[in-house]
């Protein structure tokens, strides 16, 4: 019993130590990164591109960033996410809107739009599943950041973000060990 409660610490302390807290969001930041995710293999929105782009239009519309970095390539299908995205964001309003169109993964999400946010702040946009990888992530590119994001508790997106979560501890445990 003993042996695994202590366990059972060490796990959460692990799992504190990957995935902080998620900062209290701020009134305003100058960009907003909205995570990609794939359309369907007709090029049809998945209800998580709908979701995502609702609530950048929402954020937008809220005064909560001034410009939107939307990230995402083509990783399931020819569709690229960003262009998609795009598309159905600006035939309902208008936002200032920089695409990323080379990113295969949440990682390379915050890495390849980094260029452009460089050390300004940014409002990360995504499901709530995947908020707290997203600003684990977030913290090894930007200092300043706040995450927003849309209620998803689908079984099948749970169970992929715990996998997600298992693989993140192991590749970054593998980095502090210079192993990766």
């Amino acid at each position: 019993m003993i042996v695994s409660l202590c366990i059972l610490i060490i796990l959460i302390c692990i799992y504190i130590y990957f995935f902080p807290f998620i900062p209290k969001r701020k009134k305003h930041y100058t960009y907003a990164l909205l995570l990609g995710c794939p359309a369907h293999d007709d090029g049809t929105m998945s209800s998580s591109q709908i979701k995502r782009c609702d609530l950048a239009i929402k954020m937008y519309q809220q005064n909560l960033y001034d410009t939107l970095i939307i990230s995402g390539s083509n990783v399931k299908n020819e569709y690229v996410e960003a262009k998609v995205m795009h598309d159905y964001i600006q035939n309902k309003i208008d936002i200032p809107t920089i695409l990323e169109t080379k990113a295969r993964n949440t990682f390379e999400n915050f890495k390849l739009s980094k260029e452009y946010i460089q050390n300004q702040d940014v409002l990360i946009l995504t499901s709530q599943t995947h908020a707290k990888r997203a600003c684990a992530i977030a913290k090894q590119f930007f200092s300043d950041y706040g995450c927003a994001w849309f209620k998803d508790l689908k079984p099948k997106h749970i169970i992929r973000e715990i996998v997600s979560r298992i693989l993140y501890i192991k590749i970054e445990i593998l980095k502090k060990l210079g192993r990766y």
